[in-house]
């Protein structure tokens, strides 16, 4: 039983250099679109390949996407970035429409970024939103949990760190915590600064440690 369930679960990929904005700008919203479109091409029927039949009401208010502006907006960056093919000059008010995945980025990409499907569920339900939904996958995309024990499993992680990547406010990343820390997806351990004992200029030498990120277990 315990193995036909852990066949049944799906999970998100997403190549973790887009996750950590190394080469590439998203901005969070921009981010949460990506990532449900690589798990749509994840899931998309092997006939249809890279082209992904979509009805974007749909999509779109499942990203709380109020208008086709500001969706045609989000998909032509992507588009502008090559991580998907066709651009938009108008998005039909109604109907289906097709995205031309660049399944190329996922070949060519080295390392992933692998988080249960569930996650999309928690920011459907508003209990998290994008700034914390693209930090639970930054986090994730730091742990390296090695078979061979070698590993750990969390990560540390800088305020100023996530700051610049996403170009966010660092009451942003604290607020993302608290939504990631309520819905039981993230537990911090934080380190009190600890005096070496050693003095120089009359002030006492501290080590300094960052907190400690634990994603939760329903998530890996």
């Amino acid at each position: 039983m315990e193995e036909t369930a852990q066949k049944k679960k799906l999970y998100v990929h997403v190549p973790s250099h887009i996750v950590r904005n190394e080469d590439i700008y998203l901005n969070n919203e921009e981010f949460a679109m990506y990532a449900r479109l690589c798990f749509l091409h994840f899931r998309n029927p092997k006939e249809k390949g890279n082209v992904l039949e979509i009805d974007h009401r749909k999509l779109m208010n499942f990203l709380k996407i109020t208008d086709t502006r500001t969706f045609k907006k989000r998909v032509n960056h992507l588009h502008s970035l090559d991580l998907i093919k066709n651009e938009f000059e108008k998005v039909p008010t109604k109907g289906k429409i097709n995205i031309i995945f660049n399944d190329s980025v996922i070949a060519e990409s080295e390392n992933f970024t692998k988080l249960s499907a569930s996650i999309f569920t928690y920011f459907n339900n508003d209990q998290i939103d994008t700034y914390a939904f693209r930090q639970i996958f930054y986090y994730k995309s730091r742990i390296n949990k090695n078979l061979d024990g070698n590993g750990r499993d969390y990560c540390f992680s800088g305020f100023e760190s996530m700051t610049k990547r996403f170009r966010i406010s660092k009451s942003k990343v604290e607020e993302a915590n608290k939504q990631l820390k309520k819905a039981k997806l993230l537990k911090i351990v934080k380190h009190k600064l600890e005096p070496t004992h050693e003095y120089i200029d009359d002030e006492l030498q501290y080590d300094r440690y960052n907190n400690h990120y634990f994603v939760a277990d329903i998530l890996h």
